[in-house]
């Protein structure tokens, strides 16, 4: 008997099918997606008003709501869809034997799988869906080994800090570090903008915009570690 470490596979994937359509029209609503053969589980986080026109399209587009249940800014509700949507990666994924591990996530059209394979399979599965589906636009946030720890399997993360660092200008990456350092994230704060960008002796609206970049990037690659 062999035995293979598994790891976990993170991606990220952008495509045009109806949930990933539907975040794209709601980015500020997040979905959690459990599914099986007769239906799916959908969780929806985000402001009121946005998640009942959420809701509303979902049942108009999607398939028919059989139970919902609301609180605050959350909604959980059991959907029978409406037709047998047949995943594009679902062949390719089940060619090389991954397991999904659900559920799904979708955050401003953005999808978020997080899948268990092989290691042979980790250098093969990204050419395949590239090759038979170019349309699809497929980006790893994480890979790492899954370790057991006392008879249990707990998911180790490696956030991919160079793919960060190399999404930063060097003029991005010091408005952050000097913000960070200077206190301007502290409650209440050390500094201000205005002082910052004279620090690096630049008008401030430009280090505002040095600085808005920066961590928009930085919460691009968290957001996902977040949501799991």
């Amino acid at each position: 008997m062999v035995f293979l470490m598994l790891y976990n596979y993170l991606l990220e994937i952008q495509q045009d099918w109806p949930f990933s359509s539907l975040s794209r029209k709601y980015p500020k609503v997040f979905i959690s997606i459990w599914r099986n053969s007769q239906s799916d589980i959908l969780e929806l986080r985000g402001e009121t008003t946005t998640l009942e026109r959420a809701i509303s399209d979902i049942e108009n587009e999607l398939g028919t709501i059989i139970n919902i249940f609301s609180e605050l800014n959350n909604v959980q509700l059991v959907l029978k869809p409406r037709n047998n949507f047949q995943y594009p990666l679902g062949s390719i994924l089940n060619h090389y034997d991954c397991l999904e591990l659900q559920p799904v996530r979708y955050f401003a059209g953005r999808e978020i799988r997080n899948i268990l394979i092989t290691p042979d399979a980790v250098g093969l599965i990204l050419d395949k869906i590239r090759k038979k589906i170019p349309e699809i636009k497929v980006k790893v946030l994480k890979l790492a080994p899954l370790k057991k720890i006392d008879g249990l399997y707990p998911l180790y993360f490696h956030l991919p800090l160079d793919d960060l660092k190399q999404g930063l200008t060097l003029k991005q990456l010091k408005a952050l570090t000097l913000a960070f350092n200077s206190g301007y994230y502290e409650l209440p704060r050390k500094i201000y903008l205005i002082n910052l960008a004279k620090e690096m002796n630049i008008h401030r609206r430009t280090f505002e915009e040095h600085l808005r970049k920066a961590e928009k990037k930085v919460m691009t690659y968290l957001i996902p570690s977040l949501l799991l």
